[in-house]
């Protein structure tokens, strides 16, 4: 099925995140781990970018899932996710090995689906979801594991609600299917 995601939107977010590495701070690489509270739980991979060298950095991360899978009724529909975070961290410490901090900001996500939407045995419909914005918390620990290197350990809770749209979905699609849920990242850094 086609998305319905304006192809600017996505045009706009990739040459964000392909001209921030030049103002960028670091630049690192996560594997995650995220738990909706309407699909089912999927490990993704992700980019995150920071700016800033004090105790407050502004931060752009964007990871992908696939194949997230509806809990209540798993012949539904599989979805892709793709949130992308803006926010700010708040680090505590006075140069240490490890270093813990806080952050927050917002969320915007893009979704697509994977494969056909059957609403009842013999019946597809026609189903889009939109990039909608949420917002999220987060909490971790970086590492020095080298000259310019670093670890993290985080976790994060996102709000986030996907509207699908489309004709005569029955009760279980016309409603928000809840995105809110935690993330786990464990991830690698270069910083300058």
């Amino acid at each position: 099925m086609k998305s319905r995601t304006r192809p600017w939107t996505l045009a706009l977010l990739a040459l964000a995140l392909c001209s921030a590495p030049a103002t960028a701070s670091s630049i690192g690489f996560f594997v995650s781990s995220y738990s909706p509270d309407d699909t089912d739980t999927r490990e993704g991979v992700g980019l995150d970018l920071e700016f800033g060298s004090g105790p407050v950095e502004f931060e752009i991360r964007a990871a992908y899932y696939t194949e997230l899978v509806s809990k209540a009724n798993p012949e539904i529909f599989e979805l892709e996710a793709v949130p992308v975070d803006f926010g700010l961290n708040r680090s505590f410490g006075g140069g240490g090995k490890i270093t813990p901090y806080v952050g927050g900001g917002f969320t915007y996500a893009v979704f697509d689906f994977v494969g056909d939407v059957t609403i009842a045995p013999g019946v597809r419909r026609a189903v889009a979801i939109d990039a909608e914005f949420g917002f999220y918390a987060q909490a971790g620990f970086e590492f020095d594991i080298g000259k310019n290197w670093e670890g993290s350990v985080e976790g994060l809770f996102r709000q986030l609600d996907a509207e699908p749209e489309g004709d005569d979905l029955g009760t279980f699609l016309d409603q928000p299917l809840s995105m809110s849920g935690p993330a786990f990242n464990v991830g690698l850094a270069v910083h300058w």
